[in-house]
């Protein structure tokens, strides 16, 4: 399986488990290649073979330094396998804590970039909702201002009707008193016809609504 086909099945595994994908691939590419990250069976398995193959050399060189040189002075021996394995033990010790506080400085960066963007993220919320609030109440305010406008209209519309009404019937008052004061005997013939019959339909009415007053 190549490198890529673990990190999807990786990505994947963490996305079914936590419900949400992993947020952090673009610094898993960066750091994927420090030593801390690599697979342990593969150094392990250097390690062995640079062990081993150290071992032999060790043993081939004091050989040739025990025939070779019988009675000469000793000259200083190459670090033993123990000395080499604890010199590279070491070596990628400091290699691993300086990879290790470079990849803590890269995510507590990654980190405070996270929360300042929560942070500006909330504050443009908390504004944009204030901004839906000041627009809400100012719809309410319009909204009632042209209701009580509508109010104002309607009561004046009805009041001017009520005066029209009221006028009117004091008019058509007036115009009966008018017509049945008139003498027909002072009028011509014709306007004495006439004012007749507006007599008669005056006192009809007159009667009409009598009646209907006193009705049950």
């Amino acid at each position: 399986m190549s490198d890529s086909d673990k990190t999807t099945l990786a990505a994947s595994n963490f996305a079914s488990i936590w419900k949400h994908n992993f947020a952090f691939m673009h610094c898993w590419h960066i750091m994927k290649h420090e030593p801390k990250w690599q697979d342990p069976k593969h150094i392990t398995f250097e390690k062995s073979g640079a062990a081993s193959g150290g071992g032999d050399n060790d043993a081939t060189i004091n050989l040739d330094e025990d025939n070779g040189n019988p009675g000469g002075a000793a000259e200083e021996r190459p670090p033993g396998r123990d000395r080499s394995k604890v010199s590279k033990k070491k070596a990628n010790s400091d290699a691993g804590s300086a990879s290790s506080s470079e990849w803590s400085a890269r995510m507590e960066d990654l980190t405070l970039q996270r929360i300042s963007f929560m942070q500006e993220e909330s504050v443009r919320k908390s504004d944009h909702f204030q901004q839906l609030a000041c627009i809400d109440e100012k719809r309410y305010e319009e909204m009632r201002s042209h209701n009580r406008s509508l109010l104002q209209c309607e009561q004046e519309k009805t009041r001017i009707m009520v005066e029209n009404h009221e006028r009117d019937k004091l008019k058509e008052k007036e115009e009966e008193e008018r017509i049945l004061a008139i003498d027909l005997n002072a009028c011509l013939p014709y306007q004495r016809e006439y004012y007749q019959v507006r007599q008669e339909e005056i006192v009809a009415k007159i009667k009409a609504r009598r009646s209907n007053t006193q009705a049950p």
